[in-house]
Order: C-alpha cells, then structure tokens, then sequence
C-alpha cells in the first residue's frame, strides 16, 4: 500500500482516471524523480464519492525503443487528520454559503465524535442484552480504545481544550498580521516600482 504522506515522488492530476496526457506529465516528472506515482483525484465526486487512484508506470519497449507508457494502478490507503477531513467533506457538498471557521469545524468534529461514541454504546447495549452476538475483534477495539484515553481530571480537561482554543486564537491573528504585512510589502513594493 501506498502512504501518501511520503509526497516527495507523487505527481497529481484532476479527473476520474489517467487519461491520454497523463503520460506526457508522468514522463516529464520521470526525468526529476525516480518511479514517480501518478495520483488521480476526482473533483467533481462524479458517483458521489472522491475517486482518489494511484498509478505507477511501465514503459512498453520493443528492443532498444519504447512504443508507449502503461499506467497501473496500485492500492492507495488514504488517511486523512480531522482537519482535513472537514475540508474534504464541505468539497463533497454541491453548495456552500461559506467556509466554516475553526469552532464550527471543530463542532462538526464533535458532532461526528457524539454520534460514534452513540453508535458504540448502542452496540454495547446490544450485546449486554443478548440482541447481537459478540464479537471479539470490536470488543478488542472497543478496549484499546477506552484504555487509550488519558487518565485526565474535568478541570484539567477543560483547561486543556481552553488553552487549545487560545492557542489557535493566538495563530489566527499572527496569520492576520502575516497577511498584512505581506500586503503592505507588496503595495509598497509597487509604488517603489512605479517611482
């Protein structure tokens, strides 16, 4: 399987597959980077889904001359952060009135935690009441799961999540105060230009 956290030979294009200029940029990237991997994504979520596909290439040769490139595809395990997830999801949704900031993302980060944690309770319940057999792989889970969990006191918790909220208050208004200064460099930039 492919990690496509290791980016340094990955290629990218639009659409649901390779297509006929597909060869012509991964044989220009060949030449940069060593068996580089096409990665395809679909962003038009054509069947509802993203179609995200990885291919390698092997060039077709008779004797000493290469006739064509054959791309393959190879399995792909996407993984992706909460942040990027909620991204992923509001590109999935045909219209968007606006971006959701930071405390909506991480509302909709709780509400999808609420209705998983919802949905293992009831199969808890289920299986404490004799309505579905047991199975030992999701009990296993379920276990690792839970001892995962940092021992942590309410109080302690709740500091923690305030100071991270602080903290991400803190890296907006940098960012704001990157932003305008780069603005104000570049508008001063031009007028130097001009002059």
């Amino acid at each position: 399987m492919i990690l496509c956290h290791f980016l340094v030979n990955f290629l990218y294009s639009t659409g649901f597959g390779v297509s006929g200029g597909s060869a012509l940029i991964h044989e220009f990237y060949a030449r940069e980077v060593p068996n580089p991997v096409h990665l395809t994504v679909d962003t038009g979520f054509t069947n509802g889904e993203a179609s995200i596909k990885a291919f390698v290439s092997v060039n077709l040769t008779l004797g000493d001359r290469q006739l064509a490139a054959q791309f393959h595809e190879v399995p792909l395990d996407l993984r992706m952060i909460e942040a990027e997830r909620v991204g992923f999801d509001i590109l999935k949704s045909t219209m968007v009135d606006k971006l959701p900031n930071d405390l909506e993302g991480m509302e909709a980060s709780m509400e999808r935690l609420l209705a998983l944690i919802d949905d293992i309770y009831k199969y808890v319940d289920d299986v404490v009441e004799q309505r579905v057999a047991p199975d030992s792989k999701i009990g296993r889970f379920i276990s690792d799961t839970v001892a995962s969990i940092p021992k942590i006191s309410p109080g302690a918790f709740d500091k923690l999540i305030n100071d991270s909220i602080q903290d991400q208050l803190l890296l907006l208004y940098l960012s704001s105060l990157t932003r305008a200064q780069l603005g104000l460099a570049e508008k001063l930039n031009t007028a130097a230009q001009i002059l």
